[in-house]
């Protein structure tokens, strides 16, 4: 694991020194080796992280004998062994022992078609000197994030936005249909990000830049229809095989590997599977809040820990930690997020790297099988299935009557429309899905009147258009292709990497190897979600596959997601903080928000008692989603509104 920057720029000098302060920035993702590779028009720089192969000559950047290919890497490629054995069959050398070269070998081979190869999370450029053309790839589900920026007939790139920042003397300026996005969401989409000029290549795609222009293509995409018919014991044992394949390779490393146990089913499984395999005691960690309640899930993490006989360690987070905590967390996202979970993975992220350089999680579990109660919120789906069978006219002339008499209801009204429309156009249920922070209305009784004046589109719309791309598969299925491609990459992962990685710590995530996603893909729905009695049993096919393993309280378990007591906060630890920077002189004058609409949803807020406020208040989660965008917009010094 590793933090990459570059530039290439036909025209012009590049300045060495410019190249060194931007690695100097992302140093944290990678102290253990730093160095810059200059070629006239390109410059790669590269902070390395050692897990693999930890002898200096894997140093990067890495070039092939002929100093005509270089690279530079950030992540790991799981498969690599496999992929090198291939390679010496093909006649190639190598002089190091670890994934880089490995990488740098099968660019060689197979130019950019390397990709459909790779078994692993990566973000890479390579500059290739005998074409003059520079790739840049990012793994298939966005595991780890890739920036560019293009410009004045130029490219540069990096693992942070930060470290480009440090690259030209463009004014930092705010993407206005970005922070239109943020406002609904809580985070940007790819890709954009919040800064003007400034792109996220997309999960699965990648980039070639030359002298004739940018080139994007995406060479993977999510695929539902490719179901298998097997019985479901079969379905149940090829799961736990794959499974437990799929956490040996996340296992290899040269450095010591530890576990991400919050208690809950999915890093509970990833831990149990991973102890099975080591006959030492693995280190497992974990963090909470001292609140106690559902803030509090040590108790689950050490019930666990015992259970397998882990070496465990937690930590207990008070508003103080995370009032204190927030400066770094601002710095290290590089974009306003308005996650406040990522603070607490903050937190045990720095306590993890006290005993190991690499950690495993349960992230996308939930995405991948099904996990979340939304999916149970339509088992009336089924019936919708049923009455879709009726021909149109005289589903209408039923609905029809209905609607003037005492039998018409909102839930009728959302089945009619259901069954005129695929889901991508059925606006109401999007924003449900979603989670939306404001409505549009909201947002621009928020604006200020100069902000007012951008042209801005709906933020929904991009949500429609990836259940548009998921049509064709089956109503879960659409589920859950929005959530793996919206929600996980932008929010979940992402945070994730920056979190994990302020730390110099490699977080993998064995839930989201592509060959594991690829197999879950083609698993029936029911084995996802199943019917249950009056309810619905999320997740079933993992719960079946390795219950023997687990204790029954966590196997039972209902999901809680990582609530954070921060609403509570507000209306006492936080509360002159909240008003001092959303009602400051800066915030005032930078034209973005309407001061008046922001001092009337704090009054509403502080009006209501503290005691009925809970972990997910929608006036909460809109006053943090502010507060944590203008703590952003004073840290990186972006002053001239829009």
């Amino acid at each position: 694991m590793c933090g990459i920057v570059g530039i290439y720029r036909p025209e012009g000098q590049i300045d060495k020194e410019r190249m060194a302060s931007a690695c100097r920035l992302i140093r944290h993702r990678g102290p253990d080796a730093s160095n810059v590779f200059l070629d006239g028009a390109v410059a790669l720089g590269h902070q390395r992280l050692k897990i693999i192969d930890l002898s200096d000559s894997a140093n990067q950047p890495m070039t092939d004998a002929d100093e005509q290919v270089v690279l530079v890497f950030n992540g790991e490629i799981y498969n690599y062994r496999e992929l090198r054995k291939q390679l010496l069959d093909l006649g190639h050398e190598f002089r190091t022992n670890g994934d880089t070269e490995v990488l740098l070998h099968m660019y060689l081979q197979y130019g950019k078609q390397c990709l459909t190869y790779l078994r692993g999370m990566f973000a890479f450029a390579v500059w290739d000197k005998r074409r003059r053309v520079l790739l840049l790839a990012r793994d298939r589900l966005g595991i780890k994030p890739l920036y560019y920026r293009a410009n004045g007939g130029g490219l540069c790139f990096g693992s942070e936005i930060k470290a480009l920042l440090a690259l030209d003397d463009h004014p930092v300026r705010i993407n206005a249909q970005s922070f239109h996005d943020y406002l609904t969401f809580r985070y940007t989409i790819s890709p954009n990000t919040m800064f003007r000029g400034i792109e996220k290549l997309p999960p699965g795609h990648s980039l070639e830049f030359s002298d004739t222009g940018i080139k994007i293509d995406r060479y993977w995409s999510l695929d539902f229809e490719k179901k298998q018919s097997m019985g479901d014991e079969d379905w149940i044992r090829a799961f736990r095989e794959r499974f437990t394949e799929t956490v040996a390779y996340h296992m290899v490393s040269d450095v010591p590997v530890g576990i991400l146990l919050s208690g809950g089913l999915d890093s509970s499984v990833v831990a149990a599977v991973a102890q099975s395999q080591l006959t030492q005691k693995i280190k497992t960690f974990s963090v909470a809040f001292n609140d106690g309640g559902i803030f509090d899930e040590r108790p689950y993490a050490r019930l666990m820990a015992k259970h397998l006989g882990t070496d465990h360690h937690d930590i207990g987070m008070t508003a103080q930690d995370f009032i204190a905590t927030l400066p770094q967390f601002i710095w290290h996202m590089d974009e306003p997020m308005a996650d406040p979970a990522a603070l607490p993975l903050y937190a045990v992220s720095q306590l993890s790297r006290q005993h190991v350089k690499v950690v495993l999680s349960g992230e996308g579990s939930d995405e991948l099988l099904g996990g979340y109660a939304f999916w149970s919120q339509f088992k009336g789906y089924n019936r919708l299935k049923l009455f879709k069978r009726l021909p149109a006219p005289l589903r209408e002339a039923v609905f029809g009557t209905l609607n003037r008499t005492v039998f018409h209801s909102e839930r009728l009204d959302k089945y009619l429309k259901m069954s005129r429309h695929p889901l991508s156009r059925y606006g109401a249920l999007v924003p449900s899905f979603q989670d939306c922070v404001f409505t549009e209305e909201e947002k621009w009784n928020l604006y200020g009147e100069s902000f007012r004046a951008c042209a801005l589109k709906d933020s929904v719309d991009k949500v429609r258009a990836a259940y548009e791309e998921a049509e064709k598969f089956e109503f879960l299925d659409q589920m859950l292709f929005v959530s793996m491609t919206q929600w996980l990459p932008e929010d979940l992962l992402l945070k994730a990497d920056k979190m994990t990685m302020a730390h110099s710590l490699e977080l993998r995530v064995p839930f989201l190897d592509h060959v594991l996603v690829d197999f879950a893909a083609r698993i029936p729905g029911h084995l996802k979600v199943r019917k249950q009695g009056a309810g619905y049993s999320v997740k079933y096919i993992l719960k079946k596959a390795f219950a023997d393993m687990l204790p029954q309280e966590i196997v039972e378990r209902e999901k809680l997601g990582f609530p954070v007591p921060y609403a509570k906060w507000f209306a006492a630890e936080m509360r002159e903080m909240l008003q001092d920077v959303l009602l400051s002189q800066s915030a005032r004058s930078s034209g973005i928000l309407n001061p008046q609409a922001v001092e009337t949803l704090l009054k509403s807020y502080f009006s209501q008692p503290s005691v009925e406020r809970s972990a997910w208040d929608p006036q909460a989660k809109q006053i943090w989603s502010l507060f944590v965008f203008e703590l952003w917009r004073q840290r990186f010094q972006v002053n001239d509104g829009i």
